[in-house]
């Protein structure tokens, strides 16, 4: 009883641990978005857009598939990233690896563009 209730108090501790470094991700990239917008003149709806894909890249990059929690973070960012997940009927949505292209150009030409400015 003892190693099931260590292992139960593990896997919760991992989990919150888990949590608390999506939390800092996204602390930190909010915090150089609104450092980048006060030091230059740059389109804020650009920056905006900027920041979103690099949030949703980050959750996907370098996986087959992530969680439904994963893809409600996502979705909350911005529900067009929704066509980022094929769901297969196993509980887990799959990166669409064309979609996740697609968002890394965008990505990369609004990352060049501001660069520019």
């Amino acid at each position: 009883m003892e190693v099931c209730d260590i292992k139960t108090e593990s896997h919760q501790k991992l989990n919150e641990l888990e949590k608390s470094k999506y939390k800092l991700k996204s602390d930190i990239l909010e915090k150089k978005r609104d450092l980048l917008h006060i030091k230059t003149n740059q389109n804020p709806l650009a920056l905006e857009r900027l920041f979103e894909l690099s949030e949703v890249l980050q959750l996907t990059e370098q996986s087959e598939w992530v969680s439904s929690s994963m893809v409600m973070k996502a979705v909350r960012i911005n529900k067009e990233f929704l066509k980022l997940f094929d769901f297969k009927g196993d509980a887990k949505a799959y990166i669409n690896k064309e979609e996740f292209n697609r968002l890394h150009e965008e990505f990369i030409r609004i990352k060049f563009e501001q660069n520019n400015i």
